[in-house]
């Protein structure tokens, strides 16, 4: 119980400097957008305070420990979570060596090997279609520049995008 209350204390500070932020926002002076630029973000983190609230209270009433088969790591889950986290680090580390393209098909293939979906082809037609969904919608239509990579990377990104 004592972790669950010290990770929603951590998410609560996180809460409150969100919501701290946006009451700096500016306000609007068009009299038609009645919220202005901090209306979304302060009403959500409103609703996030007092649903972590009920949830913290929900804790304190509960006398058992809460079990989180993910944390231990002599089981499957808790394996399979390090790993994933080191390949998702892994996959940021490389955008910017060897470019979006490249580093988001080896982690789209690598991530669900690591869980152990086996089906080859499925997983390579996957991958090529999401990065390639990825890059266009991103990388073509809306021009978000995309991590490009050095060397013959940009080179062969600069071919695509």
């Amino acid at each position: 119980m004592v972790i669950e209350i010290v990770f929603n204390i951590l998410i609560g500070l996180v809460i409150l400097f969100y919501l701290v932020q946006a009451l700096q926002l500016p306000s609007s002076d068009n009299p038609a957008d009645v919220l202005g630029a901090s209306g979304f973000p302060i009403t959500i983190s409103i609703l996030g305070l007092i649903v972590l609230l009920m949830i913290t209270f929900r804790a304190f009433k509960s006398k058992h420990k809460v079990e989180i088969p993910m944390l231990h790591l002599n089981t499957i889950d808790g394996r399979m979570l390090v790993i994933n986290v080191l390949l998702l680090a892994a996959y940021i580390a490389l955008l910017d060596v060897i470019g979006f393209i490249l580093s988001t098909l080896i982690y789209l293939v690598a991530c669900p090997l690591s869980m152990g979906f086996r089906k080859s082809l499925l997983l390579i037609v996957f991958s090529v279609i999401t990065t390639t969904v990825l890059v266009v919608v991103f990388g073509i239509v809306f021009y978000v520049p995309l991590p490009r990579g050095v060397n013959v990377f940009r080179e062969l990104s600069y071919m695509v995008y």
